[in-house]
């Protein structure tokens, strides 16, 4: 070999050495496969009532557990009145029971949310766009103030209102207390 090519094989080994060894030097983290969550799971259950996951009394683990089936029944039936109904219940009967969520602090889930209606005025007219609003999401599993923040007008905004009142949701936890949260919602209305 050439005297005067070996230093530059050097260099290119030494240049090589130190990329591969900053490579290996890469933290790895490796989950249990209980902590393990798939991507879709993991979206999916940002949309249900999350498990007890603070220690809780034998009565507010089966009443939670049954607010947990009621919140699945409400995204099964897209919050058909009576699964919406029975699920507002059970977070009433929790609160004449004083139970406490058995959860950590979290805003509010949304379990169900109801799509406006167009008016016959704004079709004929060709109005389209979206409407947002301030919907104040209360303690006791019911929906507070609506403020619009937005309008379209020809009814529009009545109906877009009138669907925000309609929306199912866990309310939101702070010190294991059901909490006053407010969320910005926006309907859409579109013409096909």
């Amino acid at each position: 070999m050439n005297r005067n090519k070996t230093p530059l094989l050097c260099v290119v080994f030494l240049a090589l050495l130190v990329l591969s060894s900053s490579a290996m030097a890469q933290v790895r983290i490796d989950l249990k496969p209980e902590d393990r969550v798939k991507p879709e799971t993991k979206t999916e259950d940002r949309y249900r009532v999350p498990e007890a996951n603070i220690p809780c009394s034998a009565e507010e683990a089966t009443w939670w557990k049954s607010l947990r089936d009621a919140g699945d029944e409400v995204r099964r039936t897209r919050g058909d009145k009576s699964s919406s109904k029975r699920f507002v219940e059970l977070i009433s009967d929790g609160a004449s029971q004083s139970y406490l969520p058995p959860v950590q602090d979290r805003k509010a889930v949304i379990l169900s949310k109801t799509e406006p209606s167009y008016t016959k005025e704004a079709r004929q007219r060709g109005i389209k766009g979206g409407i947002a609003m301030s919907v104040e999401l209360l303690p006791d599993g019911t929906v507070g103030e609506v403020k619009l923040m937005s309008s379209l007008g020809a009814g529009l905004d009545e109906n877009a209102v009138s669907a925000a009142r309609r929306t199912v949701f866990l309310p939101a936890v702070k010190d294991r207390k059901f909490a006053r949260f407010e969320v910005l919602m926006e309907m859409h209305f579109n013409l096909y």
